[in-house]
């Protein structure tokens, strides 16, 4: 039996986003809902299961209309989109990596007395 009420009925969280982070959210989006509309119009009629883009989709929708009002009923949907993404960030942007490096260069900073300069 399908569920009524697919995003569910959770109470809506009031967003706090600096204007910096507000562009990004909405561009990063934005593409991501506009590329999941051209497959399907592009590809609709080859994609043997098309709910999960069609519920990718949704949820990115969702997310948008979130960003614009500054209040988001977070269900599991946007929840393991946002999961997903984030991974998908650090992986192309090699977060690990950076990180490391980072802390290296930090940690020789300290020891050498020089880490008020870098900061």
């Amino acid at each position: 039996m399908a569920d009524a009420n697919p995003t569910g009925d959770g109470a809506p969280v009031a967003l706090s986003i600096p204007p910096g982070e507000l562009a990004f959210l909405r561009s990063t989006f934005t593409m991501a809902r506009d590329g999941i509309r051209e497959e399907l119009a592009t590809f609709g009629e080859r994609i043997p299961d098309p709910g999960p883009h069609l519920r990718q989709l949704a949820a990115y929708c969702r997310l948008l209309r979130g960003l614009r009002t500054l209040s988001l009923v977070p269900d599991r949907e946007v929840r393991e989109l946002l999961a997903h993404l984030a991974e998908v960030v650090d992986s192309s942007n090699e977060y690990r990596r950076v990180v490391a490096e980072h802390g290296a260069l930090v940690r020789l900073l300290d020891q050498i007395g020089a880490a008020e300069v870098a900061r």
